[in-house]
């Protein structure tokens, strides 16, 4: 396992049509969404054309895209990536092929038109779904010819980060691969591969990170310390530090707050592999740094910028702002639109762009209507240089003076956030690309930082403001830190649950731009970002998945074994497929496979108390609300029992309305049952039954329905895959 935390951007259709995005994938430890706005990049005057294009991409893939001609394709050229003089050519396509549309985009990297990523959405079919055609190992053998035929030299199949990635039933199986550059068998931290297969043998997803080009020095790793003595001098300086994590809930704007421990900030960035000394942001340092203070930006509250700002201020704030003195540049306000950004906060999402002879760039500034702040912004002037051949702006400022400019930036123009917020506990961040630092000021609530609620900054080499963000939740309710787990034993637990990662990184300020230095990075649980729950003192990140041995059973080991793998289906060494299954452990089966609802309720309903038995406190009770929400369960069942167990009649009611065929199940008389049981069937479920067994969802047993029988783990496990293949079908999606 390695320390970056990567990211690939998939091209949607719509996005196919604008043009390059900026930046297509990533690979940092950083707020992404500082670097990532779209920045839309008119087309250039370039000696590649698109026939150049469309040659290299059948030289890749000769027989993949037969069905193709010139004229579906679309090119696009741009520098993305701020400051970064490597040109990039889009080849994109998007075409209707009998009743579906597919469509796709490449991005070469250089004047030898590296390809850099793909992405493929072809045509569906029944042989990507489970049970697909092509099995994992299947998958690999095809990844790994790719990467041999892009001359992948020194890249390996990282064994640690082969993952598996269906998550439901009615979207095809995908296998994801991870390909790691190494030097002498130990992996360069930013340099890899990622191929993404589909269940059909399909290649829709690739990413190469290591596009850069030069002729790279590593040190000598016979050199290199012991790693058991590094590895007992970061265990003498680990300590617990209690903070609040902060999880965004996508379906409703909130977010969920927790107690965390994790481990000291200082340590974060580990130790320098062949000198022993820590690695920092200024370079290396012999002694740990120390520990910073939790320091408001601002110690009282500043007023507001502007209180209440009206659409035509919030223009006139942008055209003053965004102003630029580049020659030949002009300055247009696209649209001003006033929504609620995803935090749930209201403000004026600003379109513009710059203008120039032959092409424009352009993106989005976000303006709080409540106070008149800008809390949204990324300098695209860097990108407009950069299109228009102009010398960038130089500098020679220091980290420290780029966090004061980063400081008076916040109080300039966000003021009333700059005493809710700290200091940067936490090394900076520094962008090779363009000379700058970026800096991220978390949040403080009841005296404790906040993991996921922050200002970022970014300052340019000159001192001029590169980026701002603030994501702010509200009516976020933050637990209290009684009856936590005391920090002596979330300590002692870090400590005994260190690792170390040895990895190549080119780091600034040790060597130089084309150097690779040789580093011990922490890890714990094998974890760059070890978290304990300080509630229960359970591990939130990097704990090792339980490893269950094969369920085992005559008609159904194939679907609960799928289930098991997609976390549908939790199982222990006792497990026994023929018992019968508990009405709250078939609605999480059912929930978790065949919808993307399961983690998601309304907090009206959960303050009201919808259900008799579960209390909003439950476990179940998020899960059982979302299938409240999409019409599983109604006011009939306000007095569910979870730990009952679940009869067939009922599970044809749950699968029959998952269909949304429960306007025809309620006219249960109009139904003819021949079952020699028929008379079991309670009145009220009469037409649930008649179509869960007509449509084959359940089947008769010597021409009797038990509609009162329990249904069983495996039961359920076929059910589930026959209901999945009913609503994909009927485009039925949750």
């Amino acid at each position: 396992m390695v320390v970056l935390k990567k990211a690939s951007v998939l091209l949607s259709a719509a996005a196919l049509s604008i043009g390059l995005l900026a930046p297509v994938a990533s690979a940092t430890t950083v707020d992404e969404r500082m670097e990532r706005l779209p920045i839309q990049v008119a087309q250039t005057n370039t000696k590649v054309t698109k026939k150049d294009l469309i040659n290299r991409m059948k030289e890749l893939f000769p027989t993949e895209f037969s069905g193709l001609t010139e004229k579906d394709f679309y090119m696009n050229t741009g520098y993305p990536y701020p400051g970064d003089s490597t040109v990039r050519y889009e080849l994109s396509f998007s075409k209707q092929v009998k009743e579906q549309h597919i469509y796709g985009s490449l991005i070469f990297a250089g004047a030898d038109l590296q390809l850099e990523h793909f992405y493929y959405q072809p045509p569906e079919t029944e042989d990507a779904f489970f049970p697909a055609k092509v099995s994992e190992s299947e998958a690999q053998q095809i990844a790994d010819k790719l990467v041999k035929q892009l001359g992948a030299a020194g890249y390996k199949f990282s064994s640690t980060e082969g993952v598996y990635t269906p998550s439901n039933l009615t979207q095809p199986v995908q296998y994801t691969f991870i390909y790691r550059k190494t030097e002498g068998d130990i992996p360069v931290a930013d340099r890899y591969m990622e191929v993404t297969i589909r269940g059909d043998g399909q290649l829709i997803s690739f990413y190469n990170s290591g596009t850069k080009t030069g002729a790279f020095t590593y040190d000598d790793a016979s050199k290199k310390k012991d790693a058991a003595a590094v590895q007992t001098d970061i265990q003498n300086t680990v300590e617990a530090q209690l903070f609040y994590l902060l999880t965004p809930n996508y379906h409703t704007g909130g977010a969920e707050a927790q107690l965390v421990y994790r481990p000291n900030n200082q340590i974060a960035s580990g130790v320098h592999a062949l000198s022993g000394d820590w690695v920092t942001l200024d370079g290396l340092s012999a002694s740990l740094p120390e520990e910073k203070d939790i320091t408001p930006i601002a110690p009282q509250p500043l007023p507001p910028r502007q209180p209440d700002i009206t659409e035509e201020q919030a223009e006139q704030l942008a055209l003053s702002f965004l102003q630029t003195e580049i020659p030949g540049v002009t300055l247009t306000i696209d649209s001003i639109n006033e929504t609620t950004n995803y935090t749930g906060k209201q403000v004026y999402m600003i379109q513009y762009n710059y203008e120039y002879e032959g092409g424009n760039v352009g993106t989005a500034l976000s303006i709080d209507k409540a106070t008149g702040e800008i809390i949204e912004y990324y300098d695209i002037k860097y990108d407009l240089a950069t299109q228009m051949k102009q010398e960038q702006k130089k500098g020679s400022f220091s980290q420290q003076a780029a966090l004061q400019q980063a400081v008076e930036s916040i109080k300039k123009w966000a003021p009333s956030y700059a005493n809710e917020y700290a200091m940067p506990v936490a090394e900076a961040h520094y962008f090779e690309h363009n000379d700058s630092y970026y800096f991220s000021f978390p949040r403080i609530v009841n005296g404790l930082l906040v993991e996921g609620d922050q200002i970022t900054v970014n300052i340019g080499a000159a001192g001029d403001l590169l980026g701002l963000s603030i994501t702010t939740y509200s009516d976020v309710k933050w637990p209290t830190t009684k009856d936590v787990v005391a920090k002596e034993e979330a300590t002692k637990q870090l400590k005994e649950n260190l690792s170390l990662q040895l990895q190549y990184e080119n780091i600034k300020n040790i060597g130089d731009a084309q150097h690779y230095s040789l580093i011990y990075r922490p890890l714990f649980k094998e974890s760059s970002y070890g978290m304990i729950d300080a509630k229960t003192g359970k591990w939130l990140s990097g704990e090792e998945k339980a490893e269950y041995p094969a369920v085992e059973h005559p008609t159904a080991a194939v679907e609960l074994n799928y289930l098991i793998r997609i976390g549908a289906l939790e199982v222990d060494g006792h497990f026994n497929p023929d018992t019968a299954i508990s009405k709250g452990e078939a609605l999480k089966v059912l929930m978790r496979s065949l919808t993307y609802s399961y983690d998601y309720y309304p907090q009206e309903e959960a303050e009201s108390k919808f259900f008799e038995n579960i209390s909003p406190a439950d476990e179940l009770y998020p899960l059982v609300m979302a299938a409240v929400t999409i019409g599983i369960l109604d006011e009939a069942d306000k007095a569910l029992k979870t730990d009952d167990k679940l009869s067939r009649e009922e599970v044809a009611k749950w699968a029959v309305r998952m269909l949304k065929l429960e306007a025809a199940a309620k006219h249960g008389d109009i139904y003819q049952l021949g079952y020699t049981d028929a008379a079991k069937v309670s009145s009220d479920k009469r037409g649930y039954v008649a179509l869960a067994y007509a449509m084959g969802l359940l089947n008769a047993e010597n021409n009797q329905a038990n509609p009162q029988k329990e249904i069983t783990y495996a039961e359920l496990a076929k059910m589930t895959v026959l209901l999945a293949n009913e609503m994909k079908e009927n485009n039925i999606y949750h």
